[in-house]
């Protein structure tokens, strides 16, 4: 990717059924470098990846003669994102779960070379598995292995993964897996992407258009009236919009929830962060985030 640039997959994860389709935008600035840029593709499937290469061509701007300026660009703080999951969401004993990621930086390229710690817990708290020496790949991929014993325990497990890099703020996450039964909620955001109010995806949008912001979740655990919260950040971090919707979340569903907003004249053209977070209740009452997954999109004017 070119500097000062941001690369938008719309949606950036899915199912093959039989097909999986997602659209790169590559969204850039008056600072990305004019020149042609080879941009390499990965997708991870099961573990495995596959790549596939383009071409960016990036024209110079016009020029434009300054005659005095008293604007000051800070430099944005190189930060870590990282997504965590398992490679089924339902496990029996003697089964091997896969524990996969991928990190990024504040730009959207993949990191190289981020420690990866992972710990998971058992339904009652207790510690099955703990790696604190696994290194992302070239994609910014990282991976890692555990066998259940024949005698674990049936319920929800919960991994916890962080990353951290010298020169970058660190990133944590968490993801849920059942084996057996589960007798408390348990939820996997499969998909949250930007669109129109059909479900299309789409990643750049214009100034007083209509913004869907859609997301699938599967419920792994049992049923629940969970609650989906939407936060929007603009291009300078600054929370724009939130959203809660309840929906009845019933075990072994999967549903597809969406919710629409307008940003008005005054709003600030660039890349928008998405925020996507299911609970089991209202926090106000106590409730606790079971998953969450990030999406971006571009207001272009």
């Amino acid at each position: 990717m070119p500097s000062d640039s941001v690369a938008i997959f719309t949606p950036n994860i899915g199912t093959a059924d039989p097909e999986f389709n997602s659209t790169l935008t590559i969204a850039t600035s008056v600072d990305t470098p004019p020149g042609t840029y080879a941009i390499t593709t990965v997708a991870t499937i099961g573990g495995k990846e596959f790549t596939a290469q383009a071409t960016l061509q990036i024209l110079p701007s016009v020029s434009i003669a300054i005659t005095q300026s008293n604007t000051t660009t800070a430099t944005p703080a190189a930060t870590l994102s990282m997504t965590v999951d398992t490679d089924q969401a339902q496990y029996h004993p003697n089964m091997t779960v896969t524990v996969q990621g991928h990190v990024t930086d504040n730009t959207g390229n993949a990191v190289i070379g981020a420690t990866i710690t992972i710990q998971v817990d058992a339904p009652n708290g207790a510690q099955v598995f703990y790696a604190n020496n696994i290194q992302t790949d070239i994609a910014g991929s990282f991976q890692a292995r555990l066998t259940l014993p024949s005698n674990v325990p049936s319920g929800t497990f919960t991994v916890f993964s962080s990353a951290m890099k010298t020169g970058y703020s660190s990133a944590t996450t968490r993801s849920t897996f059942v084996v057996g039964t589960s007798s408390t909620p348990s939820v996997i955001i499969e998909a949250v992407y930007t669109g129109d109010s059909s479900g299309n995806p789409s990643a750049t949008f214009t100034i007083g258009q209509t913004i869907w912001i859609w997301v699938i979740i599967q419920n792994i655990g049992a049923t629940f009236q969970g609650v989906v919260w939407i936060q929007v950040r603009d291009p300078s971090g600054i929370p724009v919009q939130i959203q809660i919707h309840v929906a009845n979340l019933d075990a072994g569903a999967t549903i597809k929830d969406g919710v629409g907003f307008t940003l008005g004249a005054t709003a600030a053209t660039g890349v928008y962060t998405v925020n996507a977070l299911v609970s089991d209740k209202l926090i106000s009452q106590g409730g606790t985030f079971l998953a969450n997954a990030d999406t971006e999109f571009a207001l272009v004017g």
